[in-house]
């Protein structure tokens, strides 16, 4: 008897009920919908590369030279594709451990797929402007281009780094036995992405494809650096 009044006093329950101040233990629906999000962002992508339409006399143009023109916008989807996919794993990562919600974490997670639904739109600017664009690198319309995507995905680890440090305060919201090494190695491989972002915006404003280059690295290198060194703790982790 003790044991439920203590369940429906911190506002969960067995059934995984939420309580009146918006908590929980039923994971399901938050994880489904950001999935949700990621997905619908990641087909959103293609949007941008347009298939040749003919002409009026019934003729197409040149496969060769359509594909050329359209390079830059091929290129903001792959970028794009993999700094969303890149997302989607840490997301997946963090919420593992995490075995029950607050409103907080509600809040900071519908913020964060704002940013990733917002995405598509970004690559759309950077397939116009970016600094692969048929634009001179140096016009102030790339350097913005490239400096708002920069900054709005530097805004989204910024949020998800939020989360993850709401969550593990004192153990609130995630496993009990989760180890603080796990925890203080986690955090360190998120502040990588995100100093890389806000760095890569003054970057812009001199050279904006080697920010670009920068976020590539965050995708094929430097990431992957981090979670080897995470990978450690995590296999350490112990079960339930």
């Amino acid at each position: 008897m003790q044991e439920d009044e203590s369940k429906r006093s911190d506002g969960r329950s067995s059934t995984g009920l939420e309580g009146l101040d918006g908590t929980g233990s039923d994971m399901t629906r938050l994880v489904s919908v950001s999935d949700g999000v990621f997905a619908f962002s990641l087909t959103f992508l293609v949007i941008e590369l347009v298939i040749p339409a003919a002409s009026a006399n019934g003729t197409y143009p040149n496969l060769a030279n359509y594909l050329q023109r359209q390079q830059t916008a091929l290129e903001a989807y792959v970028l794009a594709f993999w700094i969303i996919a890149s997302w989607w794993s840490s997301h997946r990562r963090l919420f593992s451990p995490i075995v029950r919600y607050d409103e907080t974490l509600t809040r900071l997670n519908t913020l964060f797929l704002m940013i990733i639904a917002i995405t598509p739109f970004l690559v759309g600017i950077l397939a116009e402007y970016g600094a692969g664009a048929n634009l001179n690198p140096g016009t102030q319309s790339t350097q913005v281009a490239v400096a708002l995507y920069a900054a709005i995905q530097g805004i989204g680890g910024l949020i998800l780094f939020a989360i993850w440090r709401h969550s593990t305060r004192n153990h609130a919201l995630v496993r009990p036995n989760l180890p603080a090494s796990w925890i203080r190695a986690t955090e360190r491989a998120q502040l990588a992405p995100i100093m890389v972002f806000l760095v890569s915006i003054p970057i812009a404003f001199v050279a904006p494809f080697v920010s670009e280059v920068l976020w590539i690295l965050v995708i094929v290198g430097l990431r992957h650096v981090l979670i080897r060194k995470v990978r450690p703790a995590r296999d350490r982790l112990p079960e339930g």
